[in-house]
């Protein structure tokens, strides 16, 4: 049995303090909890920190699957923090490039193109719900830095 403060840190930080309680498009909320956390600290996180995040979430995310007693639960928004924090790797901080990765890793998150999809369907568990995101947070990631570099954006 899993003591009461536990359950309520994994739920704390698995529903990105609470944004996947909110009705409508919680995962929408947690993506702009990421982009807050990443312009109040003006960082972009090194890949070895998003190695241990990425590691970490995976743990978090499937003990609040079996506390949330759902698969991949909406309520689970830590998944679009880590997403959208892969997405804005390496990429410099400014509202501009915060705009446009949040709303390209929102399109792939939403509308899963192939291996996202795959993933997704495949692994019910914390890795899938972890990993979808991870690869929308990629492709988001190659798509802006291709159409910045040929619209001369960094």
């Amino acid at each position: 049995m899993l003591h009461k403060a536990f359950i309520y840190f994994i739920i704390s930080l698995s529903s990105g303090l609470g944004t996947g309680y909110i009705k409508y498009a919680p995962g929408t909320f947690g993506t702009l909890l990421a982009a807050l956390i990443i312009i109040i600290f003006n960082y972009s996180f090194s890949l070895p920190l998003l190695f241990v995040m990425i590691f970490l979430s995976i743990i978090i995310c499937s003990i609040a699957d079996t506390v949330y007693d759902e698969q991949d639960s909406k309520k689970i928004t830590l998944d679009e923090i880590i997403g959208f924090f892969v997405s804005m790797y390496g990429i410099p901080v400014s509202s501009q490039n915060i705009l446009i990765c949040f709303i390209l890793f929102r399109l792939f998150d939403i509308f899963k193109p192939f291996p996202i999809s795959y993933i997704d369907n495949r692994y019910k568990n914390g890795f899938g719900i972890v990993a979808d995101d991870i690869i929308a947070g990629i492709f988001a990631n190659i798509v802006f830095i291709i159409g910045a570099y040929f619209l001369n954006l960094l």
